[in-house]
């Protein structure tokens, strides 16, 4: 009991250091990219543009881990605080994974996204699940080695308990893995799962935390197997 209370306290202090220093590291970030943003409409040297683009892209990088500290602490504070309104998630997610596509492409992983329904209008808050699906993405393609395989698919699976439908969105790849004994603590805060060989993977180690606490509050389930992420929402209303 009281090394339980004692990891929550040490957890506790982290998150208001990190959020501390994440309100310190917006500002500047945002003055970094306006700027950059505004070079790059002006210079025509191809060069020049390949150069700012990768200033932009590394900066927004920085600027979007700033960002899930600070939402990371809001959640915490706010609970089961949610924006929700009636979108068709199926469409969401292909959205989201055709922005990675050229990520995807440049270490040459083969990226599909597939669907079992051809649409789903559901009610869920559009901004946290597109940081969750970002989250789990992100995490896919970093630990995804050249020449690899990421599938996303959406599908509907029957909730036996009560016999309802849930959404269920699956992120599979061909990445490192989770080894058996890491799959209980990846949803803890801080934790990060050993990388071997894989150098320069960046993080807090809060990202699947947050991830887990989005769909905690959609009532919804996160879960992994080695190789694959799995997140069930129940659907209230489905057109197909």
């Amino acid at each position: 009991m009281l090394e339980a209370q004692r990891i929550h306290e040490m957890d506790e202090m982290k998150i208001r250091f990190f959020t501390n220093i994440s309100h310190e590291f917006r500002t500047p970030l945002t003055l970094i990219i306006n700027p950059v943003e505004k070079m790059m409409k002006e210079v025509s040297s191809p060069d020049h543009k390949n150069l700012l683009s990768i200033i932009q892209r590394n900066t927004n990088g920085l600027l979007e881990l700033v960002n899930q500290l600070l939402d990371f602490r809001r959640l915490d504070v706010q609970k089961d605080k949610l924006n929700l309104s009636t979108g068709d998630i199926v469409v969401f997610v292909k959205d989201i994974c055709y922005t990675f596509s050229e990520l995807a492409n440049k270490k040459s992983i083969n990226f599909s996204f597939s669907t079992s329904i051809p649409e789903l209008k559901m009610e869920f808050d559009a901004e946290k699940m597109r940081k969750v699906v970002y989250n789990l993405l992100s995490n896919a393609i970093k630990f995804t080695p050249e020449k690899g395989k990421i599938d996303v698919h959406v599908g509907l699976a029957k909730q036996t308990e009560n016999d309802r439908d849930e959404i269920q969105i699956t992120v599979t790849d061909s990445g490192i893995g989770i080894s058996k004994s890491d799959l209980q603590h990846v949803f803890e805060r801080f934790y990060r799962v050993p990388t071997g060989n894989i150098h320069n993977v960046k993080g807090f180690g809060l990202g699947l935390s947050y991830v887990k606490r989005i769909i905690d509050v959609h009532n919804g389930k996160g879960g992994f197997k080695p190789t694959e992420t799995i997140l069930d929402l129940v659907c209230n209303q489905v057109t197909q």
